[in-house]
């Protein structure tokens, strides 16, 4: 079994992760998305039997509120409801991959202060320091069960270039008391109108995503027995590119299972030549498309173009940025399908691999 499940989480990532067998299951959670995820976790969290209510391992890959908001929620709450045993985050600190003992004056964000206040097990795989890419060699751990997770972002230059506006983000991010989250990020620069043109969009230029909190996303390729899935929350291009390249050696491509398409499919995170870079079937965008009109009709068009006949594309919500892809006329042409969630279930949607 290895199950990857999109919950609700608005324009945002809440991903929970399953491996294993019946006798043992095991499970990962990466993210919590918006505020009003929380109360959806929390009720998925009470309907686990006892025994159950366990994580190996919770995954925040950066400060934005998409993405933060709802996990914030589940930290702070006394009644927690489940155990993690390792909690991947990086705090201002370990932008400067220092101690936890020079936190210095950014110990009020309330995430980090409500880890240290709780005692939770924070970053135990790298002794308390950064969850980053060391050097040009991949470092990969194993998690309890025998799933592995390779970390492919961030660097320590990710990590730094995130310092100069820590406060600003953390503020946008609802992550400092008072503060009021707000959106930033431009819409999208092309309206929906009939069908999309596949051939233009795909081949026009790339534009690299800019801001320095997406760049310090941790990002992981998870793999078990076989299959594997890339997490690519809001990374980069080019840091993913230098990280495939040091995973897949002397091979054309890294054959994969599932991709977690990064930034909710934004076209500034999604490249040929970063499609180009692996093998896969699966697709998948986590978003509803709220405040910046994602997925990217570039984006999806790069897949379509580049990925290659029999591919899949899951989207978590159905939307009116996504549902021109369903058209028979473009999934005949270009031999992909497509997976929408249920009426009943907009905002979930599971992927078996």
């Amino acid at each position: 079994m290895f199950d990857i499940e999109m919950l609700p989480a608005r324009e945002g990532d809440c991903l929970w992760l399953r491996y294993g067998d019946k006798k043992r299951i095991r499970q990962i959670l990466i993210d919590g998305g918006r505020a009003a995820t929380a109360k959806i976790l929390k009720k998925r969290f009470a309907a686990l039997p006892a025994k159950e209510r366990e994580f190996e391992l919770l995954i925040i890959s950066h400060v934005d509120r998409d993405h933060i908001e709802g996990i914030l929620k589940i930290i702070e709450d006394p009644k927690l409801g489940v155990k993690f045993k390792d909690i991947w985050f990086n705090g201002y600190h370990h932008l400067r991959d220092a101690k936890i003992e020079t936190f210095g004056p950014a110990q009020g964000e309330r995430l980090s202060r409500a880890l240290v206040k709780r005692r939770l097990p924070w970053n135990k795989k790298m002794q308390g320091r950064a969850m980053r890419v060391r050097g040009i060699r991949i470092r990969k751990m194993r998690i309890a069960g025998g799933l592995t997770l390779s970390l492919l972002s961030p660097d320590a230059q990710k990590l730094t270039d995130l310092i100069p506006e820590w406060k600003k983000e953390c503020r946008k991010a609802g992550l400092v008391a008072g503060a009021t989250a707000r959106a930033s990020e431009k819409k999208s620069r092309f309206e929906v109108f009939g069908a999309p043109n596949v051939e233009k969009l795909a081949l026009s230029k790339f534009e690299k995503d800019p801001g320095a909190p997406n760049g310090s996303s941790i990002a992981v390729l998870a793999q078990y027995r076989g299959k594997s899935v890339l997490l690519a929350a809001d990374a980069h291009v080019d840091r993913l590119i230098k990280s495939l390249n040091a995973l897949k050696g002397r091979s054309r491509r890294l054959r994969i299972d599932a991709f977690k398409l990064a930034h909710h499919g934004s076209d500034r995170n999604v490249s040929k030549e970063l499609l180009d870079l692996v093998k896969c079937r699966h697709y998948l965008v986590s978003t509803n498309g709220s405040y910046f009109e994602h997925p990217a009709m570039i984006a999806i068009a790069r897949v379509v173009k580049f990925a290659g006949r029999g591919s899949t594309l899951h989207f978590n919500y159905h939307s009116s940025f996504n549902k021109m892809w369903g058209a028979p006329g473009l999934r005949n042409r270009y031999g992909y399908q497509v997976q929408y969630p249920d009426k009943s279930a907009n905002g979930t949607l599971k992927v078996s691999l």
